[in-house]
């Protein structure tokens, strides 16, 4: 866009008025001159007539008196437009510019407001990195503590399983002269010493009442005794226990049992319907509890043998394989663990 030469300001090429001199255009305003005036095709502007001669000098004497003297252009004036004319004409010419520098404005506004939430939003993650960077240091101060907590707490764990196995086996050892008979019938009224030295008769070792400690049976007590069956539903007898004299002489008794594995009730002379007699070495209730996840294991890996001898529990797998003797779970789990085998422990 070309500028007017009088005011400077921006003005469009078809709006304005130029001069046939020089490549200058003017507002119609500047020149106060209306919109309905025509202007002249040899219109020049008033800084070309000043530079331009006044007259033609024809009183020199350089040139005679008759020469013709140029006729000097006519300028069409038309009568001055009033004030408010002029300013309503520069308001008009002016309002782009002016809607431009308020857009200008506007954005300058913007775009400080735009720094200074980026600033705020700069200084609050700065402070969350700060806050971030202090957690991670306390929290590695934590597992510094934790560390030699954990390992102390590890070792009393160690300490504690010992003891507690160490308890077990001394627990054990107390019972190295105890029996356990399963499956025998309960009766009222009965006298479990006078049964145990029948059974010991039938075993082929002879028992005398003296060489009972004493024989007692274990665990909660049924809610009738009247019959064996309650309902329909068989009543499970409770095991007896049962300390001797001598521990030679439990041996001798499980040895007969081993040898009569097929000993019933009725080859003592009870009553009931006949069935098996278990005779066993009295166990801790872990040893028991172990015992039977080692029998559950085996059955479940084809495993044929299981027993017990001195309160140990020892596992075989067939005739031409190792026997490995299990007292705790860390045991079970080496035994087992090349089998891919997944048993609960029982509570």
């Amino acid at each position: 866009m070309a500028k007017c030469g009088a005011c400077g300001k921006f003005l469009s090429s078809t709006g304005g008025v130029g001069c046939t001199v020089c490549p200058n255009i003017f507002h119609r305003a500047c020149l106060m001159v209306s919109d309905g005036t025509t202007i002249s095709k040899d219109w020049v502007c008033p800084e070309c007539k000043k530079k331009s001669r006044k007259g033609d000098n024809s009183c020199t004497p350089v040139r005679g008196i008759s020469g013709n003297t140029p006729q000097e252009p006519q300028v069409i004036r038309s009568p001055p437009c009033s004030v408010g004319t002029q300013k309503t004409a520069l308001n008009d010419d002016d309002s782009p510019a002016r809607e431009l520098s308020r857009q200008l404005v506007a954005c300058m506004v913007e775009m400080r407001e735009l720094r200074k939430e980026m600033a705020e939003l700069h200084t609050s993650v700065a402070c969350f990195t700060e806050r971030m960077n202090g957690f991670e240091r306390r929290l590695e101060v934590i597992e510094q503590m934790h560390t030699p907590t954990k390992v102390k707490v590890n070792e009393l764990e160690k300490t504690v399983n010992l003891l507690k196995q160490e308890l077990n086996d001394r627990d054990q050892e107390a019972l190295l002269s105890d029996l356990e008979i399963g499956h025998l019938p309960e009766e009222k009224g009965e006298n479990i010493t006078h049964t145990i030295s029948v059974l010991a008769v039938r075993l082929g070792v002879p028992l005398e009442e003296r060489d009972v400690v004493f024989a007692e049976r274990v665990g909660a007590a049924p809610l009738s005794l009247s019959a064996s069956t309650e309902g329909g539903v068989a009543i499970r007898a409770r095991r007896v226990v049962v300390r001797l004299a001598r521990r030679s002489l439990r041996d001798e008794l499980l040895r007969a049992a081993r040898v009569r594995r097929s000993i019933t009730t009725a080859d003592i002379g009870l009553a009931s319907s006949p069935q098996r007699l278990y005779v066993n070495e009295r166990l801790t209730r872990n040893n028991r509890q172990l015992f039977h996840r080692v029998r559950e294991a085996c059955r479940k890996l084809s495993w044929r043998y299981s027993w017990t001898r001195r309160g140990r529990v020892y596992v075989r797998q067939a005739e031409d394989k190792p026997v490995y003797s299990i007292r705790t779970d860390d045991d079970f789990n080496r035994v087992f663990q090349s089998n891919i085998v997944c048993i609960s422990s029982s509570a």
